[in-house]
């Protein structure tokens, strides 16, 4: 049985090696020149590369964890000590750790008192409101606090304005590119669980290099080892269908037809709403998708001649362009180092720029100037640095807006349509918009499709 699927970010590759697993003939088509959709990585010409975003590895990521031991790449993920490392003005750093050797919520709860990033007040409120859902929250609960903003939901548990603005809100930019008072609750209390429950699930880890070639070129290379077809620079254009309504064949920008068994869609949703055929909008199903809507975000990256930072861990800031951010330098050991490129031994800063929706339209010196400013007023070094080169990579549309109301209109990844599968990280699945979310419904798209579409021959399984 043969599959066509649509698009090559995580989604559509963890499909694709889960179908093959399977013994189904699949073929992937991507329609830019490289793969890794939301992650994609590209050289530029001085042999720099160039990410298009800060793509950090949460420890509740098991199923990502577990697609990369699978293709054999179990190593590609640096762990980092577990903290929220914010940085403040003058080179100075403030921090939200569990207290080590104790187990959880009690390490969550002593390492909050001893945090210096918020007052005894703050703490006093944060133990107040988040105790009794790091004790008794589960995913139940979660989905029922998707109808209020998170501003809303940690206002009415009388934790204070400040925690809001100087812990909570970095994250929700880090999270989502939106501010708290804009994200649904749902997703920002999922990632309490995860920091507040569990050690290994709430750590960060980095790719030794970069997401290509840590994890995307591992995938693409176990695709290609089982037999399957990756094709670039193929983009889909229109589904035809018969007169059923299901799909007769796909029809690239190219004039070419691709006929299959089945098709997924692993295109992200603002991509795949314009290739709906109209004749589906019948179908609340597909109807529904248009509630999503993507979050603007910026990258910057940054290449110093000397180091302006020494910490390895992913960093916040207050007030700043930029929510979150690391040297990859430091933080990634196989890339970004000196004689790679530009880099000489310096810091090689990525920022991930949110909310970013004022800086779509606005001149790239700008924002790097804007950029540079603030970094002096947290890192002093960086006034005596020489900023070596910068990239701006602008995307109107990331991971789309969860604000509150429209968790409930994602889709699973079995359509109304016989010959059609959705996967992507804003269909259902346990987790949020995410690497994990991409890989989760990757899997869940290709045991639905197997469950539905059995193969025509049994083949033998191979690890």
């Amino acid at each position: 049985m043969n599959i066509a699927i649509f698009g090559g970010g995580v989604a559509g590759l963890t499909a694709a090696i889960h179908l093959l697993d399977k013994g189904y003939s699949v073929t992937v088509y991507e329609k830019r020149s490289v793969l890794g959709g939301k992650v994609s990585v590209w050289k530029d010409s001085d042999g720099d590369s160039i990410e298009s975003g800060l793509h950090v590895v949460f420890g509740g990521y098991k199923e990502l964890q577990s697609i990369l031991k699978h293709i054999g790449a179990e190593d590609a993920i640096l762990w980092k000590d577990l903290a929220l490392v914010y940085a403040e003005k003058n080179g100075k750093q403030t921090s939200f750790e569990k207290q080590k050797g104790l187990p959880s919520p009690l390490a969550e709860l002593l390492g909050g008192l001893k945090t210096n990033v918020i007052t005894w007040r703050d703490k006093l409120s944060l133990i107040r409101g988040l105790l009794p859902l790091l004790l008794f929250g589960n995913e139940d609960y979660f989905r029922s606090q998707d109808d209020i903003t998170y501003s809303d939901w940690h206002a009415r548990r009388g934790i204070t304005e400040n925690a809001l603005q100087r812990l909570w809100r970095p994250i929700s930019l880090a999270l989502n590119f939106i501010e708290p008072n804009v994200i649904s609750a749902r997703p920002m209390i999922t990632i309490f669980n995860y920091f507040g429950r569990n050690y290994e699930d709430a750590r960060f880890g980095f790719f030794k290099a970069n997401p290509n070639d840590s994890m995307i070129e591992p995938m693409r290379q176990y695709i290609l080892k089982k037999g399957g077809v990756i094709e670039n620079n193929a983009r889909l254009k229109e589904f035809a269908l018969n007169e059923a309504g299901e799909i007769q064949y796909a029809l690239l920008a190219e004039g070419r037809r691709i006929e299959a068994d089945a098709y997924i869609s692993a295109l992200p949703v603002h991509s795949f709403k314009k290739v709906i055929p109209k004749a589906w909008l019948k179908y609340d199903y597909f109807k529904n998708l248009f509630h999503f809507v993507g979050s603007p975000v910026a990258n910057c990256q940054l290449w110093f001649d000397r180091k302006i930072t020494e910490t390895d861990n992913l960093m916040f800031s207050h007030g700043t362009t930029f929510a979150t951010f690391a040297d990859v330098s430091i933080a990634a050991t196989d890339d970004y180092q000196a004689g790679q490129g530009t880099a000489t031994g310096g810091s090689v800063l990525n920022l991930v720029l949110a909310p970013a929706h004022h800086l779509m339209e606005l001149p790239n010196d700008v924002i790097v100037e804007q950029v540079m400013n603030e970094l002096k007023t947290l890192f002093p070094k960086a006034k005596d640095a020489t900023l070596l080169k910068s990239t701006i990579v602008k995307i109107p549309e990331s991971v789309y807006k969860a604000v509150p109301g429209v968790d409930k209109f994602r889709p699973d990844q079995r359509s109304p349509i016989a010959n059609f599968f959705l996967c992507g990280d804003y269909t259902y699945q346990k987790y949020l918009a995410s690497m994990e979310g991409a890989a989760l419904s990757g899997r869940a798209v290709a045991e639905k499709l197997s469950a539905k579409l059995p193969k025509h021959r049994q083949v033998e399984l191979l690890s």
